[in-house]
């Protein structure tokens, strides 16, 4: 943030202020994109962890954000009013880049929402500490200790691709703005 104020300040506006010293400073390199993807096998054991939790929300959560490729914030910030079950698909208004976006509902994500309780506006009516604690207790039950909450959405954006879609179609689903961020997400199984 310094080094473009610097330059805004001496490029653009024209003030004199010399060399910017903030150019010698190296940037961190960036994080490597996580790989995590659930393996044969995991997908079951996380089922039947859940099936022994009392958390009525946890298992149609898990399932809806593997069908959508949802972020938590996302899925939790839901409202009935912006689910269009006739055309298959809901409205989020606000997301982490800034803009909204619409994503398809899939056969077996109208099926989880066809059996969550209306009771009030949100769709899933849970705090983000709930589901965080929520998730490392069916995680730690389950083992899958390297598994995070987010890996669901790599997982989800994988198959997409595994599905067939091509990258416009997951990028306007899943809101990446660029292939590259995109690309961070997908670690397809090939069949050769």
């Amino acid at each position: 943030m310094i080094r473009h104020a610097w330059n805004i300040a001496s490029i653009e506006w024209g003030w004199d202020l010399g060399d910017n010293p903030v150019e010698k400073i190296r940037l961190p390199k960036n994080n490597p994109p996580r790989e995590r993807r659930l393996k044969p096998g995991e997908y079951e054991r996380l089922k039947r962890a859940s099936s022994e939790t009392k958390v009525w929300y946890l298992w149609p959560i898990i399932e809806f954000a593997i069908e959508t490729g949802m972020r938590r914030s996302e899925i939790l910030s839901m409202k009935w009013e912006h689910i269009g079950i006739d055309n298959q698909r809901v409205l989020l208004p606000l997301t982490k880049n800034g803009s909204s976006r619409w994503v398809p509902l899939t056969k077996k994500a109208l099926d989880i929402l066809s059996q969550v309780p209306r009771n009030i506006d949100r769709v899933f009516p849970v705090t983000d500490v709930a589901l965080r604690q929520s998730w490392e207790r069916l995680r730690n039950r389950a083992n899958l200790i390297d598994f995070t909450f987010h890996d669901l959405r790599h997982e989800a954006i994988s198959r997409m691709f595994e599905k067939g879609l091509n990258v416009p179609e997951v990028a306007s689903i899943s809101g990446h703005k660029t292939a590259s961020q995109l690309f961070r997400y997908v670690q397809v199984n090939a069949r050769l």
